[in-house]
């Protein structure tokens, strides 16, 4: 620990800066508000860039960063505890987001100089009117810097940080907990992670399936399309992306595209003019499934944004009806947008209760159920959910989730079909749910069941097709 860096102590400052100027300005502001409000870090990019007015090369750079330190939070605070005496809580908090804007940049965006992590870091604390911590934010994350070295490995340790695809970098000094004593201890840590979760996650797989789930999980992923059957093709996009230079490959269904890095999606060729639609490959399997027919009338329960509704549509040919349904307005908005977007005319969107009273009368075709759940499945793609799932969730939710499929039952024709699906890896909220339903209910019977191992090759997740026997 460095002996003398005590830091300034909290009293109230800004916590946000009304016009940001660069890209660690516009990360900080926004992870300023989402440690206030709780708010998704997505939303809050957008409102604030398009205010900011900033080139998308800054936008890209403080989406990274500001994604980087929500996910990997427990990694930056314990290496930012090294430096300094003074406990985190006795630190200024918008001080402390600074520090982990700064210490993410040096330690897991290898894209930056170090010098320029330290230095327009330091520099947003002049624009927030807080001078005196220029000192401080150098000294730390010089000493942060300090403690790299350029040595790799592939195995864990007390004095590696793990960066991505089974690789570590060495530091100068032990940070973390060693793996060989205590596992779960480093994972925690190194990986940042609820301590809940890793000691559930190690009871059921082994250390190094542990590591490798981690690593996915510590990645935003791939971007996958799917695309709009009714308006393109799979070849007319491809060739359409290479066009614009971005590398794209086919997937494992007809539909799907795999691009090759991160983009900003609603700037790529055909978006404006509906030829795809933003989806996990893992997640574009509960279409296929279900396996919709023109002409069909399908319900879709827990319908927003839409992703899945229209892909439903689009498999029909946009002939026959979905009523989609959520419990909230602005929700049901999205999906609307979705399917205006994408030239779709057979949905219809209806308001729902909590406590499904109200929703629509069968007998339908089938029902798609795709249940709110932990998220535990794309931890990659939704940063936030890592610390907001709660053990207690994993009790509640199933509850939740059996009586929505139950409801789903209800309204389902015989011979017809339902899809229960999730984006959770948990099996009290996949095939445990799905155990509690068939026993219950001895004309379904289970036909096809799909689990999702997080990086196998896609997100995590769970579906199970059921069938009403005649």
């Amino acid at each position: 620990m460095t002996k003398g860096r005590r830091g300034p102590g909290k009293k109230g400052g800004p916590t946000r800066l009304e016009s940001p100027a660069n890209s660690r300005e516009l990360a900080f502001s926004v992870l300023s508000e989402y440690k206030t409000s709780g708010r998704l870090i997505a939303p809050l990019l957008e409102s604030h860039a398009q205010r900011a007015g900033l080139a998308a090369d800054e936008r890209a750079l403080a989406s990274e960063i500001a994604h980087g330190v929500v996910r990997r939070r427990a990694t930056l605070n314990t290496l930012l505890q090294h430096q300094i005496d003074r406990p985190r809580h006795r630190v200024e908090g918008a001080l402390w987001t600074l520090l982990q804007i700064g210490a993410y940049q040096l330690v897991l965006l290898g894209s930056v100089p170090s010098h320029a992590a330290v230095n327009e870091t330091v520099n947003v604390a002049g624009r927030l009117g807080q001078p005196n911590w220029r000192g401080f934010l150098n000294g730390v994350l010089r000493s942060v810097a300090r403690e790299l070295t350029d040595q790799l490995t592939n195995l864990p340790a007390a004095d590696a940080v793990p960066l991505n695809e089974g690789c570590y970098r060495r530091l100068s000094r032990p940070c973390f907990g060693d793996p060989d004593d205590n596992l779960q201890e480093y994972v925690v840590c190194a990986f940042s992670f609820p301590e809940w979760l890793i000691e559930r996650w190690q009871r059921q797989c082994t250390a190094d399936e542990l590591l490798r789930t981690c690593f996915w999980y510590n990645t935003r992923g791939a971007v996958s399309l799917r695309v709009n059957m009714l308006r393109s093709s799979r070849e007319q996009l491809l060739e359409a992306l290479g066009g614009a230079g971005v590398i794209a490959s086919a997937g494992v269904l007809p539909e799907a595209v795999r691009l090759a890095g991160t983009v900003r999606v609603d700037t790529l060729p055909g978006y404006r003019e509906g030829w795809f639609a933003v989806q996990d490959s893992s997640a574009m399997h509960a279409a296929d499934l279900l396996a919709p027919q023109p002409g069909e009338r399908i319900l879709d329960m827990c319908a927003a944004p839409g992703t899945k509704t229209t892909h439903l549509a689009e498999r029909m040919r946009d002939d026959g009806t979905i009523v989609a349904t959520d419990i909230r307005p602005d929700r049901l908005e999205l999906v609307e947008q979705n399917c205006r977007r994408l030239g779709i005319g057979i949905v219809e969107t209806r308001q729902v209760g909590r406590d499904g009273a109200d929703l629509p009368e069968g007998p339908f075709d089938a029902v798609l159920v795709d249940v709110p759940c932990s998220n535990t499945g794309v931890l990659g793609k939704r940063p936030e959910a890592r610390w907001r799932i709660k053990p207690e969730d994993l009790r509640e939710l199933p509850q939740l989730q059996l009586r929505l499929l139950r409801d789903a039952c209800d309204r389902t024709r015989p011979g017809g079909r339902v899809l229960y699906s999730t984006c959770s890896i948990e099996p009290e909220e996949n095939q445990q749910v799905v155990h509690q339903l068939l026993t219950s209910r001895p004309k379904v019977q289970m036909e096809q069941e799909l689990t999702h191992l997080p990086g196998r090759p896609a997100d995590g997740g769970y579906q199970a097709l059921l069938r009403f026997i005649k």
